[in-house]
Formats: structure tokens, C-alpha cells, sequence
């Protein structure tokens, strides 16, 4: 059994992780909490008979680990753009809520294997991530089992210690709260590259050429954001954000949460380029229709990105 269990750990390892996220919104506990439902399972592995798959078990034990964590957690996670009404015209820069954001997930690790990916892209999606956090713990993992993993509804009652019927309730409920239209393509290399550009050269038409008409924008830990393109133009034209644009930024392109993302590196009075933010964006039609910045240096030691950029990185 040890090596049986050492090597299905090994092969599931990003499969948990993922599991992980989707249950917590949180990319940091989602790796605390795999590390301790490894441990736990390691510690019960003389409990394993063999009557359910490995796999089965080993999600079971995740699950539950799951939401033992989440029954401790007093706080819900979200996204602004889903949770409240956009800023106005007279919009005033109010106060950063730390720890209250769902976080962005680095690809590289969710999906070391990218045949992964084309199956699994829109269950790391941000805005299904958010919206999970709205749905009671049981009901999340009854959904993700049934409509991410396959399990049966027997299965699920059983792993959950439900009934049927209520697994199949929980299932509905979840499934309306989560319904999402959040459509999404990958756009062509030479529109990432305008992209960053735009951004490098504070090129603001280039920029607007290069987003819907319809586009979102937000900025955890601030709860505001912008919808449209004259209230993304008064937020990026404003004193507040001019100032920061103004001193130089870098841009490295990343994936997270199976988008294109960019790690925004901002100039120091060294010489240097230092981390500031991560923005996920969303593209359709070669257009950006929702771009997440999550700000704050602590994003960055999950995408493996370099402490800091010199000025001869272009």
C-alpha cells in the first residue's frame, strides 16, 4: 500500500490542488490544505481496504480535510465584479481589504500536464472559483464531485454522508448559483504582444484599441471596479493611477487560472523593475473583456516569476 499510495499521491498531486481551489477560493490555502490531507491520508493509509478505488479514497479524504477548513474560515471570498455595482464617474479610492479576495491560480501548477488543461480550463475559470464561494460548503463539494470529478450521486452521498435525494437537491441549488456566461478564447500571440507593449509605452489608444467596449476591471484588495470603457479611461486617466504608470512599468507574460496573465513589475528609484501586481485577463475575440489585477508582491512567489527586472529586460 505505501507505494501504492506514494505513487497515485505523485500522479493526482495537481488534480487535489485543483480540487483544493475550487473549494477555498484561496491559492495559498489551497496548498496548505493539501499538505495536510496528504498527511492525513498517509496516516490512515492502513485504513484502506481496497473496497473504493485509490482515487475515490483519496478525494474523500480531500474533501473532507476541505471542509474541516472551510468550517473554521470566518470569512467568504469574492470578486468585486460579482458582487457589487461598478464605479461612477466621481469614484473615490477607498480602503484595501486583504484577505478577502478569491486569488489568482498560476497554470503551471495547476496543470503540469497541459492535456489537463483542455479539459479542466473553465472549472478554474475566476468568476466559477468566485462563485462557488457563495455556495454552503457541502453543496460545493457535492457539486464539484458530480459536475468536475463524475462521481455518482451514491458515491457523493456516501463520501459526504448525505442521502441521495439531498446530494441531488444540493446538486440544483449549487448549479443555479453558478451559472456563468463568462465566455473566453485565447487570442493570438500578436495580441498579447500589443498588449504588452500598450502597457510598456503607456500607450492608452493602443490600449483601447485592444479592449471591448464592455470591458471590466478590478483591483482586489480594493472592492471598486470599473465597467465600460469610459470608466476604465477616467480610472486609468486619474492622478491616483497616472502616477504609477508614469514611473516606467515591465510586464511578464504568465497563465493563470487557464488565461493569459501578466506579472506588472513597477520602476524603482535603483534602477530596477520591482513586483507590484498580477492581472488575469479575459480575452474574446482578440479583445480584453475583463482584466483582475491582483495587487501586491506575495502573488508572485506561486507564478515562479524573478524577484526583480533590470532595465535591460524589454
Amino acid at each position: 500500500m505505501p507505494t501504492d499510495l506514494e505513487a497515485a499521491i505523485a500522479e493526482l498531486r495537481p488534480a487535489l490542488l485543483r480540487h483544493y481551489y475550487r473549494m477555498v477560493g484561496s491559492y495559498a490555502e489551497a496548498e496548505d490544505v493539501l499538505q495536510d490531507a496528504l498527511e492525513r491520508a498517509w496516516a490512515a493509509r492502513a485504513t484502506y481496504r481496497g473496497e473504493a478505488p485509490l482515487q475515490r479514497w483519496l478525494f474523500t479524504i480531500a474533501t473532507n480535510t476541505c471542509l474541516n477548513a472551510l468550517g473554521r474560515r470566518k470569512r467568504q471570498l469574492f470578486l468585486p465584479q460579482l458582487e457589487r455595482e461598478p464605479e461612477g464617474p466621481d469614484f473615490t479610492i477607498g480602503p484595501r481589504e486583504p484577505e478577502r479576495f478569491v486569488s489568482p491560480a498560476p497554470d503551471a501548477r495547476l496543470f503540469p500536464d497541459p492535456a489537463e488543461q483542455s479539459e479542466s480550463r473553465e472549472a478554474v475559470a475566476l468568476a466559477f472559483v468566485a462563485l462557488l464561494q457563495r455556495v454552503p460548503p457541502k453543496q460545493r463539494a457535492a457539486l464539484l464531485m458530480k459536475d468536475v470529478l463524475g462521481w455518482s450521486a451514491e458515491e457523493i452521498a456516501e463520501a459526504l454522508e448525505l442521502t441521495v435525494s439531498s446530494v441531488n437537491s444540493a446538486l440544483h441549488r449549487s448549479r443555479t448559483a453558478v451559472a456563468s456566461n463568462a465566455s473566453h478564447d485565447e487570442p493570438p500571440p500578436a495580441v498579447l504582444r500589443s498588449f504588452v507593449r500598450a502597457w510598456e509605452e503607456r500607450d492608452i489608444d493602443g490600449l483601447v484599441a485592444l479592449l471591448r467596449n464592455d470591458i471590466a476591471l478590478a483591483m482586489p484588495p480594493y472592492s471598486m471596479w470599473f465597467r465600460g470603457i469610459e470608466g476604465v479611461l477616467a480610472f486609468l486617466q486619474s492622478s491616483t493611477f497616472s502616477s504609477f504608470w508614469s514611473a516606467g512599468v515591465r510586464l511578464v507574460e504568465t497563465r493563470a487560472n487557464a488565461l493569459p496573465a501578466f506579472a506588472f513589475y513597477r520602476s524603482t528609484e535603483d534602477g530596477t523593475f520591482a513586483p507590484h501586481s498580477v492581472m488575469v485577463v479575459r480575452f474574446v475575440a482578440g479583445r480584453a473583456a475583463e482584466m483582475t489585477v491582483f495587487l501586491g508582491a506575495a502573488q508572485f512567489s506561486f507564478f515562479d516569476l524573478p524577484p526583480t527586472l533590470d532595465r535591460t529586460v524589454s
